[in-house]
């Protein structure tokens, strides 16, 4: 039996919790967004809760780090670098610099920017051009879905295309710390769980329509022949007999079917 396949991500705030919170609804994902309430969270925290989904068996556990703070702190960073190497394969690490109001941003820029931002402070008027108001609060997140409004506003495939691009600078040229977002790994994971559970639903399908068209079968051959035994039926449409006496249960359970004769000469006929 097919395992239904889950993904838990994991942000250090409230910014992301708000964000896949409102994509998962939109979209009607099946992830979780942890924890359950947004909270501040630091790399260890995160760390740890990321390992209580792996053992939950989750297949795939995102998490969401800032590097702003990491970026000027080495100590943490080294911390973060060790983490991160000892992490289960499962663990997925999704990097933004500065932080995740980048990712926002990259939905309505015009042309691809290389540019250093120290801080959220330091990016957040340039943002505030393209989203008035925004603020990192509660009352902010709850006002204005983030998600619906990057997307009927913005373009997220121009910004998952401007994040590939720029991680891929990033990582060429890591010392000109230039602004970056690895935010497209997480829609490129996501999507491929959705063509996994196609996948499924495609399967399940067909199976429906080779039930559907073995109970036909059996149907026919009944009432081309009034009445047969099970080892007749399963010779005649190539079944093996034990799943062709499951198929006649069922035929007979469904009021299709009805049964003359005792167990060992038992013969199947249409009920009238």
């Amino acid at each position: 039996m097919a395992v239904k396949k889950s993904i838990a991500i994991i942000g250090e705030g409230e910014t992301e919790w708000w964000y896949f919170e409102t994509l998962r609804i939109a979209c009607r994902y099946k992830f979780k967004v942890a924890p359950d309430f947004p909270q501040h969270s630091d790399i260890p925290h995160m760390a740890k809760l990321a390992d209580s989904y792996v053992k939950r068996d989750t297949d795939h556990v995102v998490c969401l780090v800032d590097m702003d703070r990491l970026l000027t702190h080495p100590k943490e960073m080294a911390a973060y670098e060790e983490i991160k190497k000892k992490s289960s394969r499962r663990i997925v690490w999704i990097e933004t610099n500065p932080c995740t109001e980048f990712w926002f941003l990259l939905h309505f820029l015009p042309q691809l920017s290389v540019k250093h931002y120290e801080s959220y402070e330091d990016l957040l008027p340039e943002l505030q051009h393209y989203m008035q108001g925004y603020e990192k609060t509660e009352r902010y997140f709850k006002k204005n879905n983030l998600y619906r409004y990057l997307t009927e506003n913005g373009d997220l495939q121009l910004a998952i295309s401007y994040a590939e691009e720029l991680s891929r600078m990033s990582e060429a040229t890591p010392e000109d710390r230039i602004a970056y977002s690895q935010m497209h790994h997480v829609f490129e994971l996501i999507a491929s769980m959705n063509e996994d559970e196609g996948d499924k639903n495609a399967q399940k399908s067909q199976n429906t329509n080779r039930n559907l068209e073995i109970r036909r079968q059996i149907f026919d051959f009944i009432a081309d022949n009034e009445i047969s035994d099970a080892k007749s039926i399963a010779k005649a449409i190539g079944l093996k007999p034990s799943r062709t006496r499951d198929y006649l249960k069922e035929l007979v359970d469904e009021g299709e079917l009805e049964i003359e004769g005792g167990y060992k000469n038992r013969k199947y006929k249409i009920k009238k």
